[in-house]
């Protein structure tokens, strides 16, 4: 009676083994559990999938630029695309720029501007001489190609702008949310801070690359909108610093005459917020007049000088830079 006690006793902690993996598996998965997709496409699997939804929605765009080559790719959506990015110039360069595009999937014309401005520069080298830019046209691939006409958010329903690590996050994100956006799906800003591969992302392109300067591409807000320290001390910031990005925020204004300068505030997780205001890089956020796919070349010839500024715009004695020269 005893051993067939025991045999019993052994068959029941056998069975509790071999369900442990079934019952783990029937709980919900926490967005920052999540971390590498099953299934990564190529980046010639991504251009094939946006050329189908550019055919499909008949937006009328020029299918070349869409090319396979020359991208270079960090990590992966969480429905396994490519996050793509294009460098150009010489990476030493003090004068480093990082131009973000198509951070919210349902904003179409900057779709159109990140890949347009691609081969605008590819066929201009003489813009890149002396300088470094780095351009990631498609910040959000799975909001773009996502259900009938896109999502804000991506694949875990997060917006990316609501979503960088800073410091007011975890006071106030979520309650913001919650009470101004009334729990707006659009607008979630995730479990926690840089919970997104989106988002973590954009914060490598910041310190691999050291830009001493970001513009952000989206749509339909018609505005200008600019991020940056307030005063020189605000991080114990040089005069000449200072001084270097107000005439940068100056010039791209005078050129982009279009879109309406509006300082639109920081939000907590928000890029400006991160970037701008956080680690002291001047970001800009040019927000196109409409999400009219038929309107997209016009929208690029309409910002190309304040693009062209932007890029050209040395930005003297930059702590980012600084920091990266004496690594």
């Amino acid at each position: 009676m005893k051993i067939f006690d025991q045999s019993r006793q052994h068959l029941l902690i056998l069975a509790v083994l071999l369900l442990l993996p079934l019952i783990s598996s029937s709980k919900t998965k926490k967005t920052s559990d999540i971390k590498h997709p099953k299934n990564t496409k190529t980046v010639s699997q991504l251009m094939q999938q946006l050329k189908k939804r550019v055919l499909s929605k008949k937006f009328h765009w020029d299918l070349s630029l869409f090319t396979d080559e020359g991208w270079s790719h960090k990590s992966h959506t969480v429905n396994g695309l490519p996050l793509i990015y294009w460098t150009c110039g010489d990476r030493e360069s003090t004068n480093a720029s990082l131009i973000l595009s198509t951070v919210h999937g349902d904003e179409v014309t900057p779709v159109y501007f990140g890949f347009r401005l691609v081969e605008y520069l590819k066929a201009r080298p003489e813009l890149c001489k002396d300088k470094f830019v780095v351009v990631a046209p498609i910040v959000n691939p799975d909001g773009f190609l996502r259900y009938r006409n896109g999502t804000r958010s991506n694949y875990h329903k997060v917006d990316l702008n609501r979503n960088f690590d800073t410091p007011d996050w975890h006071k106030d994100a979520l309650h913001l949310w919650k009470t101004k956006y009334a729990k707006r799906r659009r607008y979630y800003p995730g479990e926690k801070p840089a919970s997104e591969p989106e988002t973590k992302f954009q914060m490598w392109l910041i310190d691999e690359f050291k830009p001493v300067k970001i513009m952000s591409v989206h749509a339909p807000l018609n505005i200008l909108d600019y991020d940056g320290p307030k005063t020189p001390e605000a991080l114990k910031l040089s005069q000449k610093y200072f001084d270097s990005i107000q005439h940068l925020r100056e010039t791209v204004k005078k050129a982009t005459p279009e879109l309406k300068f509006f300082a639109f505030g920081n939000f907590p997780g928000s890029l400006g917020n991160y970037a701008g205001k956080q680690r002291g890089i001047p970001t800009i956020t040019a927000e196109l007049p409409t999400t009219k796919a038929s309107l997209a070349p016009y929208y690029f010839g309409m910002i190309e000088k304040g693009t062209r500024i932007f890029i050209e715009q040395e930005v003297k004695d930059s702590p980012i830079r600084a920091s990266a020269n004496s690594d």
